[in-house]
């Protein structure tokens, strides 16, 4: 059976990203990821009972909307039920690879990665976004583990601002008014529900993200609190700020591009901006940033694995029909099989500088 997820703010989306046979579409569960923000469609089919977690599913993949993305999430949902998935990039690639084989990339995170000695406030603001299924966290373990309280924001803070100047102008009044939350709350990082900004204040908090991370202070994006573990662990370790990225496209030689509409401008040579991509309103940020060595880091919903590894960008590009900053690194097979078999959700985070000794070694 074929089921296709597609949301709605991916107005280009209209065909499937190549054709498999009917043949295979009736013996194996197929499931055709032509967007992002699609997860949620994902449990629906698990609801109604349209899909199996005890029988292989086949996730269709294209290069574009954040195909790949949500299919990375969703397959991260499916492994940690123990099920098994296969991303399928073209009609051919349908053999299952044994996930062990990348176990050695992702290792039990010393205490220096998690633990902070002051007590650290994260804020997140407005739940966690619906797509972010294989992302959700238990706040007490975060708290015994990494001396972090997460700190439930409600949205309104932000959404009471009213519509906003759908310009730079108000891109800055979102900023402020995330300054004042972090003030207010007293907090060391922050997340925000931002989808949600698009229907409200009818602007986006891409300016705020990344002007936050230039002030020292870890930001992300959708509610994303792996995340922003993760950024805050780079911070603590590195100094560096995190680019919190989507692997849009991934090559069996190693080749990642990440893509997300926001980055910390200090990472960058340079930048213009553009509106975000999914809304296509508000104001997003194209990053370009030196080729030369970065990390790619991830922290697991639970707090257990961690990928750290040292990796080289290659260059950017931009694309109209993918988030606006596009980063192109390379990394080697194992990185790629890991992306494609067993990854620890969808958004990873890359920082400058070869740094992953440093999570590794005491």
């Amino acid at each position: 059976m074929l089921y296709t997820l597609c949301s709605h703010l991916h107005t280009e989306v209209s065909s499937m990203p190549f054709k498999v046979s009917d043949t295979f579409i009736e013996e194996n569960q197929v499931v055709a990821v032509l967007s992002g923000g699609t997860e949620a469609q994902f449990l629906d089919l698990l609801k109604e009972k349209k899909l199996d977690l005890k029988r292989p599913i086949y996730l269709l993949v294209s290069e574009f909307s954040n195909s790949l993305p949500a299919a990375l999430e969703i397959l991260s949902f499916i492994r940690q039920r123990n099920g098994m998935a296969k991303i399928m990039q073209h009609p051919t690639d349908i053999i299952f690879p044994d996930p062990s084989d990348t176990d050695s990339l992702t290792r039990v995170p010393l205490e220096k990665v998690l633990h902070n000695d002051k007590k650290m406030r994260l804020g997140i603001v407005g739940k966690p976004s619906d797509w972010l299924i294989a992302s959700q966290v238990n706040y007490k373990e975060v708290l015994d583990k990494t001396n972090s309280e997460l700190v439930d924001i409600p949205f309104e803070e932000i959404s009471s601002l009213g519509e906003v100047d759908p310009g730079m102008k108000g891109a800055e009044a979102i900023y402020e008014r995330m300054k004042e939350i972090v003030q207010k709350y007293k907090l060391d990082g922050i997340s925000v529900r931002c989808f949600d900004l698009f229907t409200t204040v009818k602007n986006t908090g891409c300016v705020a993200i990344s002007k936050l991370n230039d002030f020292g202070i870890p930001a992300g994006c959708e509610g994303d609190i792996p995340v922003l573990l993760t950024l805050m662990a780079c911070k603590k370790l590195t100094g560096e700020p995190g680019f919190m990225g989507n692997p849009a496209r991934i090559t069996s030689d190693g080749k990642i591009l990440l893509a997300k509409c926001t980055i910390a401008l200090s990472m960058t040579e340079k930048h213009e901006y553009t509106t975000h991509f999914e809304s296509g309103i508000g104001v997003a940020i194209h990053g370009e940033v030196a080729p030369g060595e970065y990390t790619l880091v991830k922290l697991s919903n639970d707090m257990k694995r961690l990928l750290a590894v040292n990796v080289t960008v290659t260059g950017c590009q931009y694309e109209q029909n993918l988030c606006r900053t596009q980063i192109w690194i390379q990394s080697t097979p194992i990185v790629a099989q890991y992306l494609l078999t067993s990854p620890l959700s969808n958004h990873h985070v890359l920082i400058k500088g070869h740094h992953a000794a440093k999570f590794w070694r005491p």
